[in-house]
């Protein structure tokens, strides 16, 4: 007897509008935009439960958003991109593509991987430039055709001075591969810090400091343009073949119109035509 196929529980609702209304609705790139600041907005006054269905929402919001926009320039990809998480199996571990496709033939042709950075943004962005390599190195090692890219999505600030901000940049530590003993005591003084954290979220849950992220965008852009551009499969294997830096203001809900600037390739409408060409390239049908 076959055994029935495991329906995933449906995501439950956030109570921010512009988040739950993705769902709902063919996303573009900035209805992502218009919930991704509202999330940043309020996600302090959020309890566990909608934070993780936040994430989970918008993830699936920008992998919908961006397979929308490969379709429209690649009619053939219609119904053949996997816009939710999809193991991959690469050629050092099993991965997650968060959107991906995959033929009878080639096996893997397409995987992007995307990771927004809500808080903790000083420390999460150099472990989200290592993984989007790792990445590429893990697909390409045993997929060298792959069309790999990935997707930084970073606010113009961060709320720093709350429990969600504290307890953020002890997870981002403890994803560091080699946590060394200046470190671990820092994971210490920050969880020692926590109860002060939590007493002031729920004497004003809105509190926190707002503290402007550009300068830190700048100079992982400079990194970031080395490392895509990946013309053929004979190119090294951490090369991407497109990378986007989708820089907004949660305030107003606005893609920053310099930053990445253009002509890096970073911008998300370059990155759309370098993922498109790369696959029309490599995969014509």
């Amino acid at each position: 007897m076959s055994k029935k196929k495991k329906v995933p529980k449906p995501v439950a609702p956030t109570g921010v509008p512009e988040v739950d209304l993705l769902a709902a609705i063919q996303p573009t790139i900035q209805d992502y935009i218009n919930a991704v600041s509202a999330y940043v907005r309020t996600q302090s006054t959020l309890a566990a439960g909608p934070k993780k269905a936040g994430q989970i929402r918008l993830s699936n919001g920008l992998s919908r958003a961006l397979a929308n926009e490969l379709v429209a320039k690649l009619p053939a990809l219609k119904d053949r991109l996997v816009t939710q998480e999809k193991k991959v199996a690469g050629g050092l571990r099993t991965v997650n593509a968060d959107v991906s496709e995959s033929h009878e033939l080639d096996g893997l042709r397409l995987a992007v991987e995307l990771k927004p950075i809500n808080l903790a943004v000083g420390r999460a962005i150099w472990n989200r430039f290592g993984d989007i390599r790792t990445f590429a190195v893990n697909i390409h090692l045993k997929f060298p055709f792959a069309v790999v890219g990935g997707v930084l999505v970073i606010p113009t600030y961060e709320i720093t001075g709350t429990k969600a901000a504290k307890e953020a940049e002890i997870e981002e530590i403890q994803e560091e591969e080699d946590v060394d003993t200046e470190q671990a005591l820092e994971i210490v003084e920050l969880e020692e810090a926590l109860p002060v954290a939590i007493a002031a979220v729920a004497a004003a849950p809105t509190s926190g400091v707002k503290r402007p992220t550009t300068h830190l965008i700048e100079r992982a852009i400079d990194r970031l343009v080395r490392a895509g551009g990946r013309k053929s499969e004979a190119e090294s294997t951490h090369l991407l073949e497109g990378i986007a830096v989708l820089v907004y203001d949660p305030d107003t809900a606005t893609i920053h119109p310099t930053l990445p600037p253009a002509g890096s390739r970073l911008r998300w409408d370059e990155f759309v035509d370098d993922i498109a060409t790369s696959r029309r390239a490599r995969f014509e049908d």
